[in-house]
């Protein structure tokens, strides 16, 4: 399925809402299927015969009220590139918080087709891709009859057997057909090679990037290493950060925009696009036709962004025809979260260890320093300590302590000696090896 773009969000979630009383009227549509991912989460999907968009997501998410007795408030709405399938998150405020995703599909010829992907609020944004990959093989597995039913001969674009490929690491996989194979995986990120020069990239980024324009990124350069020196962006959105990037050393790439449309950012992303392109690299691979996701974060107090880049491309001569390839290997990626985790809890071991020593190191480099330091400032301590003790002398006042209320401070001798016979336990007098900077002087 294409990433959707945002258009016309108030009118078509206000046209869903008051919709959706209708639909309670309505009987539930046969031919409905339900999905239940073992993962958690569920899909409903199915042909439905309503109308227009609105009417056949208020249907869809008529079930979500039906299943939880509480209706779903309606989100930014949005639609596809060639304006065929139609989109709009929901939440809803159940006993326990439900988020989802409303979906519908329009074709010449055929009825609509809506779905609707929810979840505990809390984990949606980690299952929603498991559950769009489940719908997204289930509509292949339904179409599959349709074509055979149909006659249509096999085409040169037809997808070709794939095999199950668990990434190096181990924190994800991927299906792919043969002559492809992963040339970079980690943390759930992979980068796939195809025989002719495509690539499909799954969960990858590239940063920290810094704005040279700001002053604390300035105040730090000094310091930068010269052999990786950091990567430097002026602040701009996902697209502006992204030809940032390619930028960097080497021959400037040949870009050629097509289209550009907004899409819903998600996780930490501040702002996404999905973008058509031509790229050269000038990596031997000649012209490629790309579709990416982009996603750039908001600047940490750092002054820091990460790019998000998701997508396919494949030479240009042949990028139709690939297509569907591309799309089914995009499309069967899958993250073992569990994996994930434990490297980046082994990221911040090494973290921190690295901290350590690169503090173990610093102490020791300057410990010799830090020594003579203090034994001058100890030095001076001492001369300051004596020059008060002379200046008690030469006015007749000696430092006195205020047990009671922590204080001290220098008082004419006669109120000293009559403050200590009185109270020896509250007033005693400070002899000058016992001065305290800061307080006595």
């Amino acid at each position: 399925m294409v990433q959707p773009r945002v258009i016309r969000a108030g009118h078509l979630a206000l046209s869903i809402v008051g919709l959706i009383a209708c639909a309670r009227a309505a009987d539930e549509p046969a031919g409905l299927q339900t999905i239940d991912d073992p993962g958690g989460g569920h899909v409903v999907y199915g042909p439905v015969d309503q109308p227009s968009p609105a009417a056949a997501m208020a249907l869809v998410l008529h079930l979500v009220h039906t299943r939880y007795g509480v209706a779903p408030v309606v989100g930014k709405a949005f639609q596809s590139r060639d304006g065929r399938e139609f989109g709009a998150f929901f939440n809803l405020n159940a006993r326990t918080p439900v988020a989802g995703l409303a979906l519908v599909f329009t074709a010449r010829g055929t009825k609509p087709a809506a779905a609707v992907l929810f979840d505990d609020a809390g984990r949606f944004a980690k299952t929603e891709p498991v559950l769009m990959r489940a719908l997204t093989a289930a509509w292949r597995r339904a179409a599959a009859p349709d074509a055979a039913a149909a006659g249509a001969p096999a085409t040169a674009g037809a997808v070709p057997a794939l095999t199950s490929t668990r990434f190096p690491d181990g924190s994800g996989a991927v299906d792919l057909p043969a002559g492809w194979r992963i040339t970079f995986a980690s943390h759930g990120a992979a980068k796939i090679a195809g025989p002719r020069g495509e690539a499909v990239l799954l969960g990858n980024s590239v940063g920290p990037i810094y704005d040279p324009a700001d002053a604390q990124v300035q105040s730090r350069l000094r310091y930068a290493n010269r052999a990786n020196p950091p990567i430097l962006c002026a602040s701009g959105d996902a697209l502006r950060t992204y030809l940032c990037v390619l930028q960097r050393g080497g021959a400037a790439p040949v870009f050629a925009l097509k289209k550009s449309r907004p899409i819903p950012a998600r996780g930490m992303a501040a702002q996404a696009v999905l973008i058509d392109a031509d790229l050269d690299l000038h990596d031997g691979r000649g012209l490629l036709s790309c579709e990416l996701g982009l996603s750039i974060t908001a600047t940490s107090r750092l002054g820091t962004r990460t790019l998000g880049i998701n997508g396919t491309c494949a030479p240009q001569s042949s990028a139709a025809q690939e297509q569907p390839t591309l799309k089914a290997i995009f499309d069967s990626y899958r993250i073992n979260g569990q994996v994930v985790a434990q490297e980046f809890a082994g990221d911040e071991r090494r973290s921190r260890q690295a901290g350590a020593n690169a503090r173990t190191q610093a102490n020791a480099a300057h410990a010799t320093e830090d020594a003579r330091s203090a034994a001058f400032q100890a030095h001076l301590d001492d001369i300051d300590r004596s020059s008060k003790s002379f200046q008690n002398y030469q006015l007749d006042q000696t430092e006195l302590q205020d047990s009671l209320h922590g204080a001290r401070g220098a008082v004419p001798n006669a109120l000293a000696d009559a403050l200590i016979k009185a109270n020896p336990d509250r007033f005693q007098a400070v002899a000058a090896p016992d001065f305290l900077k800061g307080a006595d002087f």
